[in-house]
């Protein structure tokens, strides 16, 4: 029976349940005419693993989640089609349900393991769209997500929004004079074993509901365990006429607003990847990352953002608030942005919810994990080829 025989290697870094994936000609052999569902995944002893296929264009993507493996190791798995009249392994439904994603009423909810995870809400009530609450593997939010609040009412767990779009305020929300985003639509909906993603796309508007900017928004959801979850942001923005994003410090575009527990007025710890401690040494000053952690419910919660090395302006600064805001924020310490009609930038971020500080979390390794991510090859009937 035709196999194709993967490897993955760690490379110089420590990885712990890692996401990983590999491309393949959609004509390969072992895949042609072959239904995904048709194809199973197991490592060298024969134990079934989770993955999740995707289909792009001429080629195909196979995704699936390493647990462990140290620096400089290497592991092999086996690929292969599914003998006829056996039924699929425990881990082709993703060691129990996989992720979901249930629409509702101006929301989707995000299901990991039959467990809620967060929900993408996009009620035309409020001014953004936002994911929250965001759940910690104990049962609390990782984040504030707090309608009666007067203290910061716009903060709504996790959002994009920027200050400043034409003199519009979009993230502030001053009565009757707010900026709005009004989702037009979705695209890519794709839940598995593996992951789930969910694509927005919203205008940025006036009060009035003239567009400024349109967005396509990608979010993308792994099935790691509760202690250590991601979600992957991929966003565009992009000008429907001339567009000044003014120098304010409201404004990321990714805004956090943690747990009022893990706030540092409470005793919780910003830290970020140059070992600076508190407000005064991380905010207004550059990183690739920055780690947000404190006390939920009796437990060390933290929530990481990290910067990509393509994003525009790398790495970004950081607008981290004691009282309990983590944002990323390059258009007030660099003066504003102007886009011309037609123009778009693009961010991506990753998001590193943990149980655990800073360095018992691993922040350090998973940032790595983000941007250096594990090499994979592959080989068919002794044809080795390198991702």
């Amino acid at each position: 029976m035709s196999t194709i025989t993967l490897q993955v290697s760690a490379g110089s870094h420590h990885r712990e349940f890692c996401p990983v994936s590999v491309r393949f000609l959609a004509d390969t052999p072992l895949l042609k005419d072959a239904e995904a569902g048709g194809l199973e995944l197991a490592d060298t002893s024969g134990n079934p693993v989770a993955c999740q296929w995707e289909a792009l264009g001429e080629e195909v993507a196979l995704h699936w989640i390493v647990d462990r493996l140290d620096a400089g190791e290497s592991r092999n798995y086996i690929l292969q089609r599914r003998e006829e009249g056996t039924t699929p392994g425990s881990a082709s439904a993703s060691s129990a349900q996989g992720i979901r994603l249930i629409e509702k009423e101006h929301a989707v909810d995000i299901v990991i393991e039959g467990q809620l995870f967060t929900s993408y809400v996009f009620d035309p009530a409020v001014a953004k769209p936002y994911l929250g609450p965001i759940m910690g593997p104990y049962g609390e939010s990782y984040t504030r997500l707090d309608f009666e609040t007067r203290e910061h009412p716009h903060h709504r767990s996790l959002w994009l929004a920027i200050g400043d779009v034409n003199d519009i305020d979009m993230w502030n929300e001053p009565k009757e004079r707010h900026g709005k985003q009004i989702v037009t639509g979705f695209g890519e909906k794709a839940a598995g074993s593996v992951f789930a993603r969910l694509t927005s796309t919203q205008n940025w508007c006036s009060y009035g509901g003239k567009p400024q900017l349109s967005e396509t928004r990608t979010m993308t959801f792994y099935n790691t365990p509760g202690e250590g979850r991601f979600i992957d942001l991929d966003f565009v923005l992009t000008a429907n006429g001339r567009v000044e994003l003014g120098a304010t410090k409201e404004a990321g575009p990714l805004g956090i607003r943690v747990a009022e527990s893990m706030k540092a007025e409470n005793g919780g710890v910003i830290r970020n990847s140059y070992g600076s401690v508190g407000e005064k040494e991380c905010w207004g000053q550059r990183a690739v990352w920055c780690d947000y952690h404190g006390e939920v419910g009796g437990h060390t919660l933290g929530i990481a953002a990290f910067d990509h090395p393509d994003n525009a302006d790398f790495p970004t600064y950081w607008h981290v608030r004691d009282y309990g805001l983590l944002a990323a924020n390059n258009l007030y310490f660099l003066g504003g942005k102007l886009l011309q009609k037609g123009q778009s930038i693009r961010y991506k971020h990753r998001i590193y919810f943990h149980a655990g500080d800073t360095a018992a979390s691993k922040v350090a390794d998973k940032y790595q994990d983000y941007i250096h991510p594990p090499a994979v090859t592959w080989a068919e009937d002794g044809l080795r080829i390198t991702q």
